[in-house]
């Protein structure tokens, strides 16, 4: 059904259930699934002039994800990992449209009702509504 799978993450330890869940839908018909972490630039600064700084968080972000697609290995999930630089919110929904995404598995916060501000203005939520695909989010 999916061919195309984008899982976009952050560094946190929190992606366990959408990663379990991307492997889940891409294993019978054989989707690939690609980890992308998208570093924020810093406003007011070229990258030239913090080099270092980016290179460290890139390094960083691609252990991750390195770490993360070895738990799919076992599952003999297809995978990739992607790093991209800007705005998170333009540049994944930018990624799905130009890569041909079926689908978006993210990870969502659990609505809270004594908060419920904090649900509506997650990442997840305004990926959803933005994203030229099917969105999955996982709580």
């Amino acid at each position: 059904m999916f061919k195309k799978i984008l899982l976009p993450l952050d560094v946190s330890d929190r992606h366990g259930m959408a990663l379990d869940a991307a492997a889940d839908l891409a294993g019978p018909g054989g989707a690939e699934i690609t980890l992308l972490h998208v570093i924020e630039v810093i406003a007011g600064l070229t990258m030239e002039e913090e080099k270092d700084f980016y290179r460290r968080l890139e390094k960083a972000a691609r252990a991750k994800l390195a770490q993360l697609g070895d738990r799919l290995k076992p599952r003999n999930v297809a995978w990739r990992a992607e790093v991209l630089y800007g705005n998170r919110g333009a540049e994944v929904v930018r990624y799905a449209r130009e890569s041909g995404t079926d689908l978006i598995i993210l990870t969502a916060p659990r609505f809270d009702p004594q908060n419920p501000a904090a649900s509506w203005g997650s990442m997840s939520y305004k990926f959803s509504l933005f994203a030229p695909c099917a969105v999955l989010l996982v709580k």
